[in-house]
């Protein structure tokens, strides 16, 4: 090799290894989440896949005030015209995915549903999130019999399916947003628990576990302190995935009648449609399925990318690579 190309490499080299020093020196001192968040940043994907959820979320904000008469669109109808004339195809002017047979706007619809599906999804995840590390962080922390006792608990609500214990809760308590979504927390709290009890399993005998102890630090204090902000990426994935999980099962639920009723949803209007697309009338497939589609695919893209940036384990590959 030339002594040109040699001298060539090694001023790459020094000019890698002072651009990594030069970022290790800055991002020195910064906090660990807001690391976390510039590598976040830098990935495109996930900056549009926020986009994508930001713009949905905006859209069920502004339909749900009731402005546009988006809102009217989607529940007024004339009880006197319930008849195929009422069926406005899809690209009709005014009407752009058309009208169901009560003349209610599709378009307008599927955005309501946007509003259903976030409000559910959300309110799920924020009761399975504190369920699951509850049982979790306690089983792994403390073992012995109340690990026992935790497993065994987990292992019943396992073994029960979970979209029948769901069906039964709804059919005893009644159909309602809190009522749905205590339904999806006390079958979907057991992936996120086992995960948590496993982590804090091999956190409880770490050496930075050991060294807090021997330095005095409480139970609680390492809990939060030094363990919980390990496993919050495992959260975050199964929040999005309980999200994800819940859009989809809403739409089961419609098919036997357990959907919320009054409400504009992706699920009630695409059990609507099954009776519709024999006839040639796809407006209601068309609207729910578009919507749903592209907001569950920008949900899981913007889980992953977030998963990546909070990872501890990646963040360190990531250094030792650099």
């Amino acid at each position: 090799m030339s002594g040109g190309n040699m001298g060539g490499m090694s001023a790459t080299r020094r000019k890698t290894g002072d651009g990594t020093v030069e970022n290790r020196r800055r991002d020195r001192g910064t906090s660990p989440f807001r690391l976390s968040m510039r590598r976040l940043a830098r990935d495109r994907s996930a900056m549009v896949a926020a986009a994508i959820i930001t713009a949905f979320i905006a859209t069920a904000l502004v339909a749900g005030s009731g402005a546009f008469g988006i809102k009217a669109a989607a529940t007024e109808f004339d009880e006197n015209s319930l008849d195929t004339m009422r069926y406005l195809p899809v690209g009709t002017e005014g009407h752009i995915l058309g009208t169901d047979g009560f003349g209610r706007d599709v378009l307008a619809r599927s955005i309501m549903g946007i509003r259903t599906a976030l409000y559910l999804g959300y309110l799920a995840g924020l009761m399975t999130v504190p369920i699951a590390l509850l049982f979790g962080a306690v089983a792994g922390w403390y073992g012995g019999l109340v690990d026992d006792a935790v497993t065994w608990l987990m292992s019943v609500v396992v073994a029960v399916p979970g979209i029948l214990l769901i069906m039964s809760l709804i059919q005893i308590v009644g159909k309602s947003f809190t009522t749905m979504a205590f339904a999806f927390a006390v079958t979907g709290w057991v992936g996120l628990a086992r995960v948590v009890r496993g982590a804090f399993l091999q956190a409880r005998e770490s050496e930075y576990v050991l060294a807090a102890r021997a330095l005095g630090a409480g139970d609680a204090r390492i809990v939060f302190r030094h363990v919980l902000p390990n496993v919050f990426h495992f959260v975050t994935v199964n929040f999005v995935l309980q999200f994800v999980g819940v859009v989809k099962s809403e739409v089961f639920l419609a098919f036997v009648g357990l959907t919320l009723v009054g409400e504009a949803t992706w699920g009630s209007m695409i059990d609507s449609a099954r009776s519709e697309v024999s006839s040639g009338r796809w407006q209601n497939l068309i609207g729910p399925t578009l919507f749903m589609g592209i907001f569950l695919m920008a949900m899981t893209v913007f889980g992953d990318s977030l998963r990546d940036a909070l990872d501890p384990k990646l963040k360190n590959s990531e250094e030792v690579r650099s």
